[in-house]
Parts: C-alpha cells; structure tokens; sequence
C-alpha cells in the first residue's frame, strides 16, 4: 500500500511521521524504512493517530529503528505536534495528545521551536559513576571532564546492557563548558548508536545536573544537532512542571510502500 510520510527531525534527531494508525507497519518493514543506506533513513517512525477524544487532540505512536515500539520519545513527540498541526488535528497553537507514558501538552513557538509538557519524575540515583533517571524513558547520566576523550560507540552499548541486560538504557554524557554551557552525547537504546540529540536524554541531563550541581531551571544543552532547553520545578518527590524546548524541521515530504 503507497502511504505518505512527512521526515522531520528536531535538533538533529531525525523520524519518518506518517498520519493513522500503526497497522501494516510490521518491525520489518519499520527496519527497512528507518535504514540509512537502503530506505529513508531515520532514527525512529511515527504514527500520528487523529483521535476524537473531549481529553486530548491525538496519539502518537513510536517505534526505534529497530523496529520495536518505543517508550517515550521527547524530540519525536515534537516532531509529531508540528504534523498533527499541519493535518489540522488541533487548532490554535497548544495541544494535548497520548503518548506512551500518557498524556502530555505541547505548544507550537515562534522561530520554529515547539515545546512538550513532561510527566512529573522522580529523583535521580547514584549508579556507578553516574545517576539513573526515568523522564519516560530509562536514562543514564554521567558529567565528565572531556567529550572528546570519550568514545560513545564503544561505551554506550556496554553501559546501557550492564543498566538492563534485557530492555538496555539510553545513555548520556554531559560537559562543562568554560563559557557556562553544557553539551551532551546520547546513546540511545533503540537506535543502538549514538544519535544527533534526544529530548528525554536532555531532560534527564537537566534534571541530574539540578540534583548534583545546583543548575537552576532553565537549563540549556548542547547537543549535536542543536540546542534544547529545559524548564521544572523542583518538589519533594523529584520534579515537576518539566517543558522541554527545541528546533523542529520538517525536511521532505514524500510516498512509499508499506
């Protein structure tokens, strides 16, 4: 069947966002579409469902290159309010929409940025050298000296198997910088290799770095692909009112059997 698709990525991480359901999309099929040198090429494949609900505007579905239904996806949920926008699936500029985790908010800004709402998430947690956090997705942080005298490649697999041996862990390194940013590098589970940049990888460095280095909200992250913002506050049990900000671009549309 010939179905449309819109490639956006945000901040660098890229996906193929199709409107509907996810039927006829099998984990083959997503591989193959998602594959860099024989489909489209992509780090993850969206489905944006239009849903008549009085609660919320739509629901996104996520699916990992691996072909494997994702958790939740923070620059693909931006990715996937941008389309649901251009379908006409909520009108104005905020939305709410169902993702895995459940029901979140989203606003499209000026200059191409649009923002989601997090769910609250608790505190972070010593691990080895680095902290554990969930931000709907399971991540581990570690704030380091030196990007450059890491290698990813070969870290991120070993460090996301030995957090879970069976679903594996997205990963993180974060910088200081001497101009008083930040950058990050992600592995992330799914993908198995390092991506451009991943939302809830941001938040999670966000939210470690208020816990351990007293960095007041709003804090700023560079990651490969562009910069994103995080805002939260802090409550008893971790934090809330979490908003991550980004770049969305959309890059191509096009057609293609599934």
């Amino acid at each position: 069947m010939l179905r449309q698709f819109v490639k956006y990525h945000g901040a660098g991480n890229d996906f193929i966002v199709f409107s509907g359901d996810y039927t006829g999309f099998n984990a083959s099929a997503i591989k193959y579409l998602c594959n860099r040198k024989l489909g489209i090429g992509a780090d993850g494949l969206i489905c944006v469902e239009n849903i008549k609900n009085s609660t919320f505007d739509f629901t996104v579905h996520f699916f990992n290159s691996n072909g494997k239904l994702g958790s939740l996806c923070g620059n693909g949920s931006r990715c996937a309010i941008n389309f649901a926008h251009s379908k006409g699936f909520f009108l104005g500029d905020s939305c709410n929409f169902q993702a895995s985790d459940g029901l979140h908010q989203g606003l499209i800004m000026e200059d191409g940025l649009v923002s989601i709402n997090f769910l609250n998430s608790v505190k972070a947690i010593k691990s080895g050298l680095g902290y554990l956090i969930d931000t709907g997705s399971p991540h581990y942080v570690q704030i380091v000296e030196n990007l450059n005298d890491l290698d990813i490649t070969d870290l991120g697999p070993v460090i996301s198997k030995r957090v879970d041996a069976l679903n594996g862990c997205n990963v993180n390194f974060i910088e200081a910088m001497e101009n008083g940013d930040f950058q990050i590098i992600t592995y992330e589970r799914g993908v198995e290799r390092e991506t451009l940049s991943c939302g809830t990888g941001a938040v999670a460095g966000a939210l470690v770095l208020n816990q351990f280095k007293g960095m007041k909200s709003p804090v700023k992250l560079s990651a490969k692909g562009g910069i994103l913002s995080i805002e939260f506050s802090v409550s008893e049990m971790g934090f809330e009112n979490i908003i991550l900000t980004g770049p969305v671009v959309k890059v191509f549309d096009g057609k293609c059997i599934v």
